[in-house]
């Protein structure tokens, strides 16, 4: 039976501030590493992100879509799938990944603005959208208040991401051990081409449309790469 990986989380420039890599250095980095495809993951609006927020709403998300256009014309010589997401800061450090999502659905919802889980949950989460809080045990100085949101806010968590210490990804996987009801993901969080290797999920089935995405997540037709 074919698998294909999926890397969950990374970061592309100029929209994450932090992200050092461009289109083709993601293409090029999931094709050398067998990967399938990703989600892009970029910093949006509270968070690290590259794109000025001065701008009006639906200018600064064509920054996005525009990124991840050009993600999946690259793509396009390796058959490699470019999935939409975000990953956004909602406020004491804690950072949630968006997954199901498009840029259509973003233009739509200029009150996503707002830092607040509660709202990202609600509005999303009424459009299929799946909200999984990224790396909720790692602690760093710029997180005053780390640990998992509440249950209501999110859909799952990340229970291993490669830019945690062994430790925080340990403390994830504790917790979602006591809990049955949440969808647990991997992720590379990549900030740079080289780590685009660790972390995904690998599935059955090829993932082309966000909507797959989802239901895969959903309905559990995954397991978890942690490496």
């Amino acid at each position: 039976m074919a698998e294909f990986k999926y890397q969950m989380h990374c970061h592309t420039s100029p929209c994450s501030h932090c992200g050092r890599i461009k289109p083709y250095d993601l293409i090029r980095g999931l094709h050398e590493a067998g990967y399938a495809g990703c989600v892009l993951t970029n910093h949006f609006y509270n968070g690290n992100c590259g794109i000025d927020r001065e701008l009006p709403w639906k200018k600064f998300i064509s920054f996005y879509e525009k990124d991840y256009l050009e993600c999946c014309k690259a793509a396009e010589k390796y058959g490699i799938n470019i999935l939409f997401g975000i990953e956004e800061h909602v406020g004491s450090g804690k950072e949630i990944l968006c997954y199901g999502l498009t840029p259509e659905m973003l233009y739509s919802h200029p009150e996503l603005k707002e830092k607040s889980p509660e709202i990202w949950y609600k509005t999303l989460s009424a459009l299929g959208v799946i909200i999984i809080q990224a790396h909720p045990f790692r602690q760093r100085s710029y997180m005053p208040d780390f640990g998992p949101l509440p249950e209501q806010f999110v859909d799952g968590i990340e229970v291993f991401n490669f830019g945690n210490l062994p430790d925080e990804n340990e403390l994830a996987e504790k917790y979602a051990a006591t809990r049955n009801n949440l969808i647990l993901t991997s992720g590379a969080d990549a900030h740079l081409s080289h780590v685009l290797s660790h972390g995904g999920i690998i599935t059955d089935k090829r993932i082309i449309t966000s909507e797959e995405l989802a239901s895969i997540l959903r309905n559990g037709e995954y397991s978890l790469i942690k490496e």
